[in-house]
């Protein structure tokens, strides 16, 4: 039987990967963003998803198209690197905005039509920075340490209802996410070049990384099996992060990070001028 899936952010990178994976083998897909367009297999609906109201229409338009949702992926996000103290307040909340609550009320709105489905699922995009905390880049880790968790608490509350919830974290990916993250580089007065530095080798990683195609038979993989545990990645590396995670002290971990991601001289404060 042909599953409905919903994908949001699924114009570009992973979330175009996933939506044009399920439409491959003959799934209904609807793709939620502010600038997709449809194709002869994906059909999309415009929605800015740090708007609450455009999402309640973007369901309710789906309601009045399909009878039931069989599987929702979250993947809608973006990114914000820089020091944590400088983050504006307006950075911090337009990336929890796209990063959790979008899931959160996409979720919801999604649920009266989930229930109507034998087998649904909720697919929550999260990332391995949930577990591992990455320094300069910590507004994202929180949001998807908060979408682990909001999962999780998902999960059980809807297993009655016989709808599973997992977060899937995917480690360093080549895609656009890069390029499109907001960089913030105030408080280079205070911590020297230790903001480039750390940016300089997350986006290494990155364009490193996994392709957007593998994450996306990875979650289409996820999405065929019977029982969803609370937590997944992909490849052998961030299993294997994970199982350190698991295993090694807190210190220990912040230490590795700091190897990885910090320089080692610790820079120097500028002083202000003398008048």
């Amino acid at each position: 039987m042909e599953r409905i899936v919903v994908i949001t952010g699924g114009s570009s990178g992973i979330g175009k990967a996933i939506a044009e994976r399920f439409a491959a083998t003959g799934n209904i897909v609807y793709e939620l963003s502010r600038s997709g367009k449809s194709t002869p297999h994906i059909h999309h609906i415009t929605c800015d998803l740090t708007d609450s109201a455009q999402i309640k229409e973007a369901f309710a338009e789906l309601a009045r198209s399909v009878r039931r949702i069989d599987i929702l992926i979250n993947n809608a996000g973006m990114g914000v690197s820089g020091a944590t103290e400088c983050i504006s307040e307006e950075e911090a909340r337009q990336l929890m905005d796209v990063d959790f609550f979008a899931a959160w009320l996409c979720a919801k709105e999604a649920l009266p039509l989930l229930r109507k489905s034998k087998a649904a699922k909720i697919i929550n995009i999260s990332s391995v920075a949930a577990v591992f905390a990455i320094p300069f880049q910590s507004f994202y880790s929180a949001a998807k340490a908060a979408i682990n968790a909001l999962s999780s608490a998902l999960a059980l509350e809807l297993k009655p209802f016989g709808i599973q919830v997992t977060a899937f974290m995917p480690g360093d990916i080549k895609s656009g996410f890069t390029a499109a993250r907001i960089k913030n580089d105030a408080g280079a007065e205070l911590y020297g070049e230790a903001i480039d530095i750390s940016v300089a080798i997350m986006e290494r990683d990155e364009s490193q990384g996994m392709t957007p195609q593998r994450i996306a038979d990875a979650v289409y993989n996820l999405c065929s099996l019977t029982k969803l545990k609370p937590l997944y990645t992909c490849g052998l590396k961030y299993k294997f992060f994970l199982f350190l995670g698991k295993v090694l002290p807190c210190s220990l971990i912040q230490m590795i990070l700091r190897m990885m991601y910090c320089p080692k001289k610790r820079p120097a404060a500028k002083t202000a001028p003398e008048e």
